[in-house]
């Protein structure tokens, strides 16, 4: 199954409460639901992200991310 993810990134120097930037979308795919979350944090620290929060909406997935510094 794919879904898509909001990706909200803060800025370190905003953290830890600032605005993020606009949002972004990324897919991730996997077998199964609980697959998702995880398949969504690798491809999140991947990229260099350390993921704050991550979670399910009715359209997709949310994450709020901080730039690596």
């Amino acid at each position: 199954m794919q879904r898509i993810v909001k990706v909200f990134v803060l800025a370190p120097e905003r953290a830890p409460g600032g605005p993020p930037e606009a949002a972004r979308q990324m897919v991730v795919e996997a077998a199964s639901t609980d697959e998702l979350r995880e398949a969504a944090r690798a491809k999140l620290a991947a990229e260099g992200f350390r993921v704050r929060s991550l979670s399910f909406g009715p359209k997709g997935m949310v994450a709020y991310v901080e730039a690596s510094t």
